[in-house]
């Protein structure tokens, strides 16, 4: 949705302060334990159902696997049919559907990424406004109208919008990297995809993918709030109402990893050099993620706690900031270092960085291992102290099959893992020695 609904007028606010303050109301004993229910809809939808009586308020979540992996040779098209969904159906226009939803003091938003496209809904539980709202999240997955004007006019935006981005070296680093990665797998392509593709798309392209991939028996609907678990069971079956059952698609293929490390400089005027590195890592659920995890933590995701902050910023002064991910999905995503620096030392950094790596792999401080640890642990309630962030991560327990348990079992896994387990793992899985890197700028 091009647009994310959140119109609020003055007779709105308080929902407006609802929402802002509810992390606040939300302690971290509530969440402690998440109860999750599940089930499927008569027309096949998985269904995930966490009860949170806390606030009045109701979170709803609908995804497809169709991210930006199914667009085939029309990148960009998942995003675009996401765009153009629920800014005009067959019973209002734009301007009316947005103040039907502004007066509502509703939230309507979407998105895509390269393994799903999502929905959502965010309202207040009282009858006289849930009835409503949900009535027209569902005109808007259901009911939509792919209008001539409008698709031109968001095509316009999102070409300028795609030239803009190619003016920035962290952008085109990163276009890069997922290129040079993952060659010609679905995920290597950008997920709002070029100026070139995006000019070369019809309304009729857009019309045949939702068609084709948003249906009950590809949908995944995640419902967090006050809502009882009977209520909960009538919303799963209304959300969708007027979608054929259709099918599943057909898995993505396992990308191939790399055989050997390659390099890529792109010439860029700029005084800094953007510099990405890394390789295909795993997929969600995989048994070791835990132990990845957790060593990532303390070699580049943990801010100033890490030692890639520690070796690149602290010791040798050569960045503001440095970091490093997995990015687990269907299929195997990457693990990535990023970090910028000036020209003249783009170089010593990637030094540093492998030279970090490296001894990382063979060992490190028993002490800083379990700060890290207690860290996550520690910080752990936070991930899940408020509606917004449960039902992110209740989302992606559903989409990617995750256990039911697994908010229970994470702070569980992390501290039960060892220093060996994670070492272990980490040789497993990374190979120093077959890295894809990509240097945007002039790297002296």
């Amino acid at each position: 949705m091009a647009l994310f609904l959140n119109l609020q007028k003055q007779k709105s606010l308080p929902v407006f302060i609802l929402i802002s303050f509810s992390a606040l109301l939300f302690s971290s004993a509530t969440f402690a334990t998440v109860k999750i229910e599940q089930w499927q809809t008569e027309g096949g939808s998985n269904v995930l159902y966490v009860h949170a009586p806390e606030l009045p308020m109701l979170d709803v979540r609908v995804a497809f696997d169709a991210g930006s992996a199914r667009d085939n040779d029309k990148w960009g098209l998942a995003s675009m049919t996401t765009t153009l969904l629920g800014l005009k159906t067959k019973q209002y226009d734009e301007n009316e559907l947005s103040q039907k939803i502004n007066d509502l003091g509703a939230q309507i938003g979407g998105g895509a990424g390269r393994d799903s496209i999502f929905f959502s809904l965010r309202t207040l539980t009282r009858d006289s406004i849930l009835s409503p709202a949900l009535e027209l999240f569902n005109a808007t997955l259901t009911d939509s109208v792919f209008d001539q004007a409008i698709f031109e006019r968001e095509q316009q935006r999102r070409l300028v919008g795609l030239k803009r981005q190619s003016l920035s070296p962290s952008n085109v680093a990163s276009q890069a990297f997922w290129a040079e990665l993952y060659g010609d797998h679905p995920y290597a392509h950008p997920v709002h995809g070029t100026v070139e593709k995006i000019e070369a798309l019809k309304l009729s392209d857009l019309e045949a993918f939702y068609k084709q991939y948003m249906v009950t028996q590809n949908a995944y609907i995640t419902i967090v709030g006050n809502v009882d678990k009977k209520q909960a069971k009538a919303i799963s079956e209304q959300l969708l109402n007027g979608l054929p059952k259709g099918k599943k698609p057909e898995p993505i293929a396992k990308p191939v990893a790399i055989a050997k490390a390659q390099e890529t400089i792109i010439d860029f005027d700029s005084s800094q050099t953007h510099f990405k590195q890394g390789q295909i890592g795993i997929e969600r659920g995989h048994p070791d993620h835990y132990a990845l995890f957790l060593g990532n933590h303390l070699l580049g995701g943990s801010g100033f706690g890490s030692l890639l902050m520690e070796e690149v910023r602290e010791k040798r002064g050569l960045v503001y900031g440095v970091g490093s991910g997995f990015s687990p999905m269907k299929q195997p995503g990457p693990w990535l270092v990023s970090l910028s620096t000036k020209n003249d030392s783009a170089l010593e950094a990637k030094k540093v960085v492998n030279e970090t790596l490296k001894a990382f792999m063979k060992d490190f401080d028993q002490s800083h291992f379990e700060a890290i640890k207690d860290n996550l642990i520690g910080g752990f309630p936070l991930r899940i102290d408020s509606n917004g962030k449960i039902i992110s991560y209740i989302g992606m327990i559903g989409f990617y099959g995750l256990p039911l348990d697994y908010l229970e079992e994470f702070p569980k896994k992390i501290k039960a893992l060892t220093k060996q387990e994670v070492l272990d793992a980490w040789d497993r899985n990374i190979d120093p020695n077959k890295m894809v890197t990509v240097m945007v700028g002039k790297p002296e």
